[in-house]
């Protein structure tokens, strides 16, 4: 009774019943223009296909596991930390005002844990993107160090707005420290562009993927050929993913 329940809920909410709608539409318009209907019918398989599980997870999948977090040694020298997302005006335990979004938060777990099992220093890197956004360096900073992270050992890299800026301007900072083998902590579908986007600032890196969205194997049931906002999001990642990969390629040559 549960799974029907959750199967009923999925068609009425976003995006599953725009697609019911489109679908609707496209119905009612086959007697009155046949080129609407076409394109009703168009949307409504376009948004289908961009809001399920297997569409979804096949563009991430490539993304996620081109780099083996298993593979991953621990010989390097510090840990460069990339923002993913924060919020300034939101309350906090603590006192301080600020939080960060769920990839930065997997990022952030992932480069303690690293800077626990290793000592190195760990370089935070992310500005203030949107107005309300806050400086994604410094809330991390705040709660790296409300993890008992020691103060010194943080190095904050607050300007950069986006994968580009956070390599080149991290690069200044691992130059001037005379830091030499970066791990890089990032989202594994992030992965892929952000080695790009380092090795182009003439920084080798040694990934360090966490915060994965898909398994490695495919466990697909009825739910998973619905449409959702979970799969929708997934499949926009990707393409933002593979579209900056394509800018990149373009700034190359």
């Amino acid at each position: 009774m549960i799974y029907v329940i959750k199967f009923i809920y999925q068609w009425v909410l976003p995006p599953a019943c725009f697609v019911v709608l489109l679908v609707w539409l496209a119905w009612r318009l086959t007697r009155k223009s046949k080129g609407l209907s076409a394109a009703a019918g168009f949307l409504a398989a376009l948004l289908y296909a961009a809001s399920i599980q297997p569409v979804s997870e096949a563009l991430l999948r490539p993304l996620e596991y081109r780099y083996s977090l298993s593979s991953t040694g621990t010989e390097g020298d510090c840990i460069v930390l990339l923002g993913g997302g924060s919020y300034a005006d939101v309350p906090t335990p603590e006192g301080w005002q600020g939080q960060v979004g769920d990839a930065a938060a997997q990022r952030i777990i992932g480069a303690y844990v690293l800077h626990r099992r290793t000592g190195w220093p760990v370089v935070v890197s992310g500005g203030e993107v949107y107005r309300g956004d806050g400086q994604e360096a410094v809330i991390m900073q705040k709660i790296l160090i409300s993890l008992g992270m020691a103060p010194e050992s943080i190095l904050v890299e607050g300007r950069s707005l986006n994968t580009t800026e956070n390599a080149l301007f991290s690069a200044k900072i691992l130059k001037k420290r005379g830091l030499r083998r970066p791990l890089l902590v990032t989202s594994a579908f992030h992965m892929p562009r952000s080695v790009d986007e380092f090795s182009k600032a003439g920084v080798a890196v040694t990934p360090y993927p966490v915060g994965y969205y898909t398994t490695r194997g495919s466990y697909w049931h009825a739910l998973s050929w619905v449409p959702s906002a979970a799969a929708m999001r997934g499949t926009a990642i990707a393409l933002k993913e593979y579209l900056g990969m394509a800018a990149l390629r373009v700034r190359q040559d």
